[in-house]
């Protein structure tokens, strides 16, 4: 049930223009707030609220670290990949903070399957699931009915290239070129041929009109 309002949610927000796409470095308009408890260096999931995490409608902003020896946290997806990376001070800056709720935001994956908690030292503290609020479920096929496209989720939906026409190279060199010079030059001396017989021919006919004809006199006869 869960899931379900959380997609609406999604869905309601990318219809109502909130939804920002994907920015440049490839971070969603989304983010993960996790309800947490630190007790003297152990992480626990805070058990007076509801939901372990919200999703909320604005891009990450890391965290602004006072501490030389932060914590961090991984979002790893549903392939088991380390999607996104943060940092956070579970003191927030007050060194005698020692118990205590505290909240933590994250970059949000639309794949997410975990999110793990880590210690000053990487020892590993907490994990918390949010693969029910991925709309995005790696399964190879694309839905765009639960927000599945190119950008939000490039594993399932693959972008189509257009393929290029390869058009036909002109020979600038070698054989090529000079079969089409010799090509050339057979019509350009045909043309040439063609021309003086025919202008000869004409010459001919011309002068045979120009040239009186011979009058024939009639023979003396003697008597």
């Amino acid at each position: 049930m869960k899931k379900i309002i959380i997609i609406f949610l999604l869905s309601f927000v990318i219809g109502s223009g909130v939804y920002a796409d994907v920015i440049e470095n490839n971070s969603f308009a989304y983010t993960y707030l996790f309800h947490l408890y630190y007790d003297n260096g152990q992480l626990f999931a805070d058990r007076d609220v509801k939901f372990k995490y919200d999703i909320i409608a604005e891009i990450f902003v890391p965290e602004t670290l006072n501490t030389q020896f932060p914590y961090k946290g991984e979002i790893v997806n549903l392939k088991g990949e380390v999607a996104k990376m943060f940092q956070f001070d579970p003191r927030q800056g007050n060194p005698k903070f020692l118990k205590g709720t505290l909240s933590v935001k994250a970059p949000y994956v639309p794949d997410g399957q975990k999110a793990v908690f880590y210690n000053n030292q990487g020892d590993a503290l907490l994990t918390i699931f949010v693969s029910e609020s991925s709309f995005c479920n790696d399964d190879g096929v694309c839905n765009p009915d639960v927000g599945e496209d190119t950008k939000t989720c490039p594993s399932d939906c693959k972008q189509v290239l257009p393929v290029p026409i390869a058009s036909p190279e002109v020979p600038v060199g070698g054989q090529g070129s000079i079969l089409m010079n010799l090509i050339y030059v057979l019509i350009i001396a045909g043309v040439g041929l063609g021309g003086w017989f025919g202008g000869s021919a004409i010459w001919r006919r011309w002068k045979g009109r120009q040239t009186p004809p011979m009058v024939q006199f009639p023979q003396e006869t003697n008597v």
